[in-house]
């Protein structure tokens, strides 16, 4: 039987309810002095604190601030502009398509480096509530470029005690390495382990199941087995004979986000469709049935699941892949039965 989804402009703030967020959407709140509105797009109410995803758009500013978190685990992943991104004793230009991971315990921070630029993040475990009580609610349509208050009035007070109610912990006098070049090898590979890196756009490795391409961000190797991030791209004309509204797929224990790229998606979250294009955002709680398919001749999406979720799945059962984009048509041979015997183990059933 299906059920509506429903278009938000911000979370719902309550567990176990899909929803698709509007381009530019969420829960609004501007730091003060930074010329930036972070977007709170699936809080901790959503994911019963399993973690969060944040976006965050601005104009050049001064670095937030070294700082590191005790139990968080961040990630940057570059959509528009430029943002500088230091972590420990490495630093990189992030451009669209750019993923820096920052575990906890490693010491950080980062500087939007461009006239626009957006970047989303996740944030696990959720929960956070330090942006909500360091910023302020916004209401406009991109972020502040001219809060020329005094930051020691109104931002450090609230930064020293948000450290000692939230898990951040400022840095003082952490010194900043020069901004580096991208390094060739290193940062075109997941290192397997949990450890700060950086992931060039388009690097790393491929997986390819019938005419579907995925490329992992982040596995569950990268972040102690707590999440997955992955861009998986696809066309209207090698179709998607593995998530056919006839195979829908539930898992038990894992929720997932959908945030479009390129071109337009179609979702269905316990037998109602929805359309998305690029920018908008599905939020599928763990125990809903989805299934999808690509609308246009090319299409992209960035997915964020906790635990393995459909990205380990992918890469239990799909090919290595070594061609640049995906294929004109459907590379058949894939063996579906591998997906069953999968069920038990990574906690999913199918229709």
């Amino acid at each position: 039987m299906s059920s509506k989804v429903d278009f938000l402009t911000e979370p719902p703030g309550k567990p176990d309810e899909p929803y698709v967020l509007s381009f530019l959407g969420g829960e609004l709140i501007v730091i003060p002095t930074s010329n930036s509105v972070m977007r709170l797009m699936v809080t901790g109410e959503e994911r019963g604190n399993a973690f969060c995803i944040v976006g965050t758009g601005g104009t050049s500013s001064d670095p937030i601030g070294f700082h590191y978190h005790r139990q968080a685990h961040d990630i940057l992943l570059c959509l528009k502009g430029e943002v500088d991104v230091w972590a420990d004793n490495e630093s990189r230009t992030l451009t669209p398509g750019d993923l820096a991971s920052v575990p906890p315990g490693v010491v950080h921070q980062y500087q939007i480096s461009a006239e626009h630029t957006e970047f989303i993040g996740l944030i696990m475990p959720g929960g956070w509530e330090d942006f909500r009580f360091i910023g302020e609610p916004y209401q406009g349509p991109l972020f502040p470029d001219n809060d020329t208050r005094n930051p020691f009035e109104a931002l450090v007070p609230k930064l020293i005690a948000a450290t000692e109610k939230y898990d951040m912990v400022p840095v003082r006098n952490h010194p900043a390495v020069p901004l580096m070049p991208w390094k060739a090898g290193a940062d075109n590979t997941l290192p397997g382990g949990l450890k700060p890196y950086f992931l060039k756009a388009n690097t790393g490795p491929k997986w390819l199941y019938g005419g579907m391409l995925c490329r992992p961000l982040v596995t569950r190797r990268e972040s102690a087995g707590k999440f997955s991030i992955a861009r998986i791209e696809g066309s209207s004309h090698t179709g998607n004979e593995l998530f056919a509204s006839a195979n829908a797929i539930t898992f038990k224990g894992a929720h997932h986000c959908i945030l479009v790229a390129e071109g337009k998606f179609r979702v269905m979250i316990e037998g109602a469709e929805v359309s998305v294009v690029p920018g908008e955002t599905v939020f599928i709680p763990a125990g809903k049935s989805f299934a999808w398919s690509f609308e246009t001749v090319y299409a992209a999406v960035y997915i964020f699941n906790s635990g393995g979720g459909i990205v380990e799945m992918l890469e239990r059962i799909a090919s290595s892949f070594d061609m640049h984009v995906i294929p004109r048509e459907s590379l058949r041979g894939n063996d579906r039965a591998k997906m069953k015997k999968l069920e038990d183990e990574l906690g999913f059933v199918t229709e």
